[in-house]
């Protein structure tokens, strides 16, 4: 094509049509204008269609990380600290309205009343779009929401959830020694195992398990507080991802 061209301008100078060639000329640098930037325009759309790509990607890491939190929470740590507001509610209808209990029932009740469990979330795909740069998130909106969700207000609900488990806990074990003991049980099939049992009688006067019990109170209250600011978060951020990945 390009020894084409070149005859065709020789012929116009040897016959010294210098206008027809000045307009020729003018002509090719035009197409090869245009040429490069068809190409320029090709390129643009390639690298275009890259981020797209890798966008679109880094958005269902995250709705596939999101549902897997929701499950986790669903099947795991939900069930868990429903159990503990069963062993809270039963104990408290005794305690409240004076009633007397036999000590294995208060065991039953003070077991599930002692469950914890932690509050956490999936941050591994926030890690790696922070490696990547959060300006592979185009939505202006969708990219705060998700920097403020897993850089605040994830982190931080975890976070004053374990201090107060801990800081009660501490307490709790100390109160705790003071009314339960453990004791040897055996079995007829020659198992053997510690069991827990009450120390004191009067137990739903006893101020170390008052104490203990409402130790066990607020953490319930925490997990519940911060169990719903952790759900509402995921929630809000799957719909404003799945809305962006139908466009």
């Amino acid at each position: 094509m390009i020894k084409f061209f070149r005859k065709i301008r020789q012929k116009m100078l040897t016959e010294n049509k210098f206008n027809k060639y000045l307009l020729y000329a003018i002509g090719e640098i035009i197409l090869v204008v245009i040429g490069i930037l068809i190409a320029l325009q090709i390129n643009n759309w390639n690298e275009q269609r890259k981020v797209n790509t890798k966008e679109y990607l880094i958005l269902n890491e995250f709705l596939n990380s999101i549902n897997k939190d929701l499950k986790a929470y669903e099947n795991g740590i939900i069930p868990r600290i429903e159990r503990k507001k069963s062993g809270l509610d039963s104990l408290q209808r005794y305690v409240f309205h004076k009633k007397t209990i036999n000590d294995l029932l208060f065991l039953d009740f003070y077991s599930y009343l002692s469950i914890d469990t932690r509050l956490r979330f999936d941050n591994g795909p926030f890690e790696a779009l922070k490696s990547t740069g959060l300006d592979v998130i185009r939505n202006d909106s969708l990219r705060k929401a998700i920097n403020n969700a897993y850089s605040s207000r994830l982190p931080n609900s975890t976070y004053f959830s374990d201090r107060l488990n801990e800081r009660n806990e501490s307490k709790i074990s100390k109160f705790q020694y003071k009314f339960l003991k453990l004791k040897r049980v055996y079995h007829n099939d020659g198992r053997e195992h510690m069991h827990f049992d009450l120390k004191v009688e009067d137990i739903l006067n006893n101020q170390d398990f008052l104490w203990a019990f409402d130790l066990e109170r607020q953490k319930y209250e925490e997990y519940e507080k911060r169990l719903k600011s952790i759900k509402t978060t995921l929630l809000e951020l799957k719909t404003m991802i799945e809305k962006e990945i139908e466009k």
